[in-house]
């Protein structure tokens, strides 16, 4: 500690004050004052007494606030040691107005700045600072002069308004001739309150300080002088404005990006519109369709009965012999040409009553593995035809399951039927079915045929679709069902399907139906 300073700290001062002001003091040349947390004089330094003309003696450690009233009668400068000293404000600030310094005129003539601030530690810390060497007068006139001309000449309007009293400072020409004198005058004469709820009128957020001061681009709507309502798009901040606590308010017109995007918004609400309508008229033509494949399928049926019912009691030679082995032949292709058209036609019934809703479960507890074994001995047929090399692997004991069995039964056959066909001549096609008590039953197909292309793996899933393009070796027969029907039946049970494939290698389907639907049979 220096003598500098009459302190009853047991640190430097500096230490004390450190962190509390923007520009730390300086003590040789401002007075400072420190008060504790009790209202009691803890320190002061030298350069006090030349700024007030105290004799020596006059301040004394442990003084209050009332001691300090005591000494006004004699150096009335003196009220200005406890921050206060409203009666020689000249205009820039006061005490609780949000500012933290003023300016005040001393009996001497001299202009100081009188700055208070809390201290960490509990107190505050008064400084007093002369502005004698502060720029000259006509040097702060010039300045303020050039600030009024910048803002008078920006072709945004711009409100200058004072903090204690909205009085208007500066209104430049772009805002009078947008908004009207009568507005501006309209402001100074409301005194400085809170904008509370009213957040969507122009006067209230500009006669509220606190909340116009710090305004980034804030939107309301008012009515301009030319008696239109217009889109503002408002940003302020604080400033001091010769000498004056103030706040400057930018105004600028966003009426034409507002009705902009107003259009814009009633374009895209009329295209959703119409977006929806062509849904709309997309779903009643895909129902008209799906109704009519269900109606033609049905109508398709029953000829197709007696066409393969017909052809078959003439391969039987069920009334007597046909005569000549070239019949015999005919008829065998139109038996088997009717038995595939009517596969295809109660697939596309069955898809039909999937997209309607109608395709219910009737279901049953059944052993899975001996529907899985009855389905393996209706395809032995096609695989032999192929030459094809088959494995299964089946639990070793019944598997209770609660389904609809023919649909488990058609979900197998699909699977088997893709990878026979799929699938060249003495290649490999092997089932395995796993039951883990997590996952539930797990049906796997494997085959080493011609694959699917990474990018069709979605597209195979849909109805009516193949993998089956240019970019494969060849042509397979069908409707691309029997993929989309699978996954349909398995989630209908509450599982699910997944390929892996890689073209060229071969593919494997998975099915997995959920472990709640397994059950002892009884």
């Amino acid at each position: 500690m220096t003598q500098t300073w009459t302190s009853n700290f047991a640190v430097a001062v500096e230490e004390v004050i450190d962190g509390a002001f923007d520009v730390a003091p300086d003590p040789a040349r401002d007075g400072i004052v420190i008060w504790n947390s009790d209202g009691r004089l803890s320190a002061y330094n030298r350069a006090i007494f030349g700024l007030f003309d105290l004799p020596d003696g006059t301040l004394s450690l442990g003084m209050e606030e009332r001691d300090i009233h005591s000494l006004q009668s004699s150096y009335g400068d003196a009220k200005f040691l406890n921050g206060s000293g409203a009666a020689q404000l000249d205009g820039s600030g006061a005490p609780g107005s949000g500012n933290e310094y003023w300016r005040a005129v001393l009996q001497s003539g001299r202009v100081v700045r009188v700055d208070t601030r809390p201290l960490r530690q509990g107190g505050v810390a008064t400084v007093i600072a002369d502005m004698s060497e502060s720029p000259s007068r006509p040097v702060v006139e010039e300045e303020a002069a050039v600030l009024r001309k910048t803002i008078e000449d920006c072709p945004l309007g711009a409100l200058v308004l004072s903090c204690d009293s909205n009085r208007c400072l500066v209104a430049n020409s772009a805002l009078v001739t947008w908004l009207g004198e009568d507005f501006i005058k309209t402001l100074a004469e409301i005194a400085p309150q809170p904008v509370g709820e009213n957040t969507d009128r122009l006067e209230a957020v500009l006669t509220d300080p606190e909340f116009s001061a710090r305004l980034a681009d804030y939107e309301v709507q008012c009515t301009a002088a030319d008696g239109e309502t217009h889109w503002i798009l408002l940003s302020g901040s604080s400033l001091e404005f010769e000498g004056c606590a103030a706040r400057i308010i930018w105004f600028r017109d966003i009426s034409v990006r507002r009705r902009q995007a107003h259009d814009l918004q009633i374009k895209v609400a009329d295209k959703t519109q119409q977006l929806e309508e062509a849904l709309h008229r997309a779903d009643l033509a895909s129902l008209a369709k799906t109704q009519f494949l269900a109606n033609m399928s049905h109508e398709l049926r029953t000829p197709l009965n007696s066409i393969i019912g017909f052809s078959d009691l003439l391969q039987k030679e069920m009334f007597g012999p046909i005569g000549s082995e070239r019949y015999t032949e005919f008829v065998q292709h139109i038996h088997s040409a009717g038995a595939h058209l009517l596969e295809l036609i109660n697939d596309i019934l069955d898809v039909s009553r999937i997209e309607l809703g109608e395709m219910g479960l009737k279901e049953d507890l059944f052993d899975l593995g001996r529907s899985v074994s009855a389905t393996i001995a209706m395809i032995r047929p096609k695989l032999a035809e192929k030459s094809q090399h088959f494995t299964a692997e089946l639990p070793d004991r019944p598997v209770g399951f609660t389904g609809d069995e023919r649909q488990i039964r058609q979900v197998l056959m699909n699977l088997l039927t893709n990878a026979v066909k799929f699938t060249d001549t003495n290649g490999e096609i092997a089932l395995r079915l796993t039951i883990d008590p997590e996952e539930g039953a797990v049906l796997e197909v494997k085959d080493n045929g011609m694959g699917i292309r990474a990018s069709d793996l979605d597209r195979v899933l849909n109805p009516f679709e193949q993998a089956t393009d240019e970019t494969y070796s060849r042509s397979i027969e069908g409707a691309g069902l029997g993929l989309y029907l699978t996954q349909a039946i398995a989630k209908s049970h509450g599982g699910d399907l997944k390929i892996s494939s890689q073209l060229g290698v071969g593919t494997i389907v998975t099915v997995t139906l959920p472990a709640t639907r397994i059950e002892p049979l009884g």
